[in-house]
C-alpha cells in the first residue's frame, strides 16, 4: 500500500509532503531509531573510521587533543563519538538542516559490541583509554546536547559550510561520509575551499563520496544520468546526488590550493545497466568513469606548491 501511494504521487507533491514539519519530525524519529541498531551503531562507525584512517596512512594518537569537524553528522553523531573515543579535544558536528535525535544516541552506543570498538580503534589510541571513555559513554543514559557538549562535541545546525564555518579556530581533522555527493554542484568548490582554509598547518581531511543515484541505489543506480541539467534542480541534487563523476572530483580536488590530495580507494558498480542515453550535461571520460560508485579522498594541508598524487585501488 505504501509503495502504491508513493507511485501515484508526482515529485512536486512528494516534495511538499517531505518539507512539512510533521513529516520531518516523524521521519527523523523513526529513521534514527532504525539507524541506531543498524548502520549507525557505534561499533560499525568505529570500524569505518579505523579503515579510513589506515587507508589515509595515519597512526597512533592521530586525533588525541585535536579539533575535528564532521560534515553531515546526521541523526546520531556516532562518527563524532568515535572521534571522542580517540581523544579529540573538540568535535564540531554539523548539518545543513537540524537532524539530531538525542533520544536514540544511547541505543547506538549500548547495542554495539564493545570489544569490536576496542579492537578497531586501538591502533590509534591506547586501548585502556578508549575503554575508559567507552565505559563513560555507557554510563550516560541520556546523551543530550548538553551532555555531548560536556564531552567536547558541539552540534551546529543549521549551517551552510560553503558560506561559513562553525568556529574561527583552525581544524585538525575534517571528515565526511556520503555527504559531498549531496552538495549542489554550484556549492561544491566554495565548500571545499572553505574547508581547506580552515585546516591547521598539520590538518588533514577524509571524504567518502558515494556517486550513485540515491533514489534507487540497489536497482537503478544510474537513472539520474538521464535528466537534463535544467530539470535537475538543487533539491534533486541534494536528495539523489549531484552527479559529479570520479574524473570531475579529481579535477576539483587537484585545483584546491594548499591541499595535497589523493584517492585512497575507488569502487565500481558493474552489475547494473547504464541508461541508453546519458544527458550531455554529465561530464565523464568513459564508461568506467560513469560506473565508479564510491571514492575515498584523503587530503593534507600544505603551504607549498603542491603536487597531487592519486592512487586508485
Amino acid at each position: 500500500m505504501k509503495n502504491l501511494v508513493k507511485s501515484l504521487l508526482d515529485e512536486r507533491t512528494k516534495s511538499v509532503i517531505r518539507s512539512s514539519e510533521l513529516y520531518q519530525a516523524l521521519y527523523n524519529k523513526m529513521h534514527s531509531s532504525k539507524l541506531a541498531v543498524a548502520g549507525k551503531r557505534l561499533d560499525i562507525c568505529a570500524n569505518e573510521v579505523a579503515i579510513y584512517l589506515l587507508q589515509s596512512g595515519k597512526d597512533k594518537y592521530v586525533l588525541r587533543d585535536k579539533i575535528c569537524l564532521e560534515i553531515g553528522s546526521g541523526w546520531l553523531l556516532t562518527h563524532s563519538l568515535v572521534f571522542y573515543l580517540l581523544g579529540a579535544k573538540k568535535v564540531y558536528a554539523t548539518d545543513v538542516y537540524p537532524l539530531l535525535q538525542p533520544e536514540n544516541i544511547f541505543k547506538a552506543v549500548c547495542k554495539s559490541v564493545d570489544w569490536s570498538i576496542l579492537d578497531s580503534l586501538s591502533t590509534f589510541e591506547d586501548r585502556e583509554i578508549i575503554d575508559l571513555r567507552l565505559k563513560k559513554l555507557l554510563s550516560l543514559k541520556n546523551l543530550s546536547v548538553e551532555v555531548l557538549q560536556d564531552l567536547g562535541i558541539e552540534y551546529v545546525a543549521p549551517i551552510d559550510l560553503s558560506q561559513k564555518l562553525p568556529s574561527k579556530e583552525k581544524i585538525d581533522f575534517i571528515f565526511s561520509k556520503s555527504v559531498l555527493e549531496h552538495v549542489p554542484v554550484d556549492d561544491v568548490v566554495p565548500l571545499l575551499k572553505n574547508l581547506v582554509n580552515s585546516l591547521s598547518k598539520d590538518g588533514f581531511m577524509f571524504h567518502l563520496i558515494h556517486l550513485l543515484d540515491h533514489k534507487n541505489l540497489r536497482e537503478r543506480p544510474f537513472d539520474f544520468f538521464v535528466y537534463q541539467q535544467e530539470a535537475y534542480s538543487r533539491e534533486l541534487q541534494s536528495r539523489w546526488g549531484n552527479r559529479i563523476r570520479r574524473s570531475e572530483w579529481k579535477h576539483i580536488f587537484s585545483n584546491l590550493k594548499h591541499l595535497d590530495s589523493r584517492f585512497v580507494f575507488e569502487w565500481s558498480c558493474k552489475d547494473r545497466e547504464l541508461p541508453k542515453k546519458i544527458d550531455s550535461s554529465i561530464q565523464y571520460t568513459d564508461e568506467e568513469d560513469l560506473r565508479i560508485s564510491h571514492i575515498g579522498v584523503a587530503g593534507e594541508f600544505t603551504s607549498l606548491t603542491k603536487v597531487n598524487s592519486y592512487t586508485n585501488s
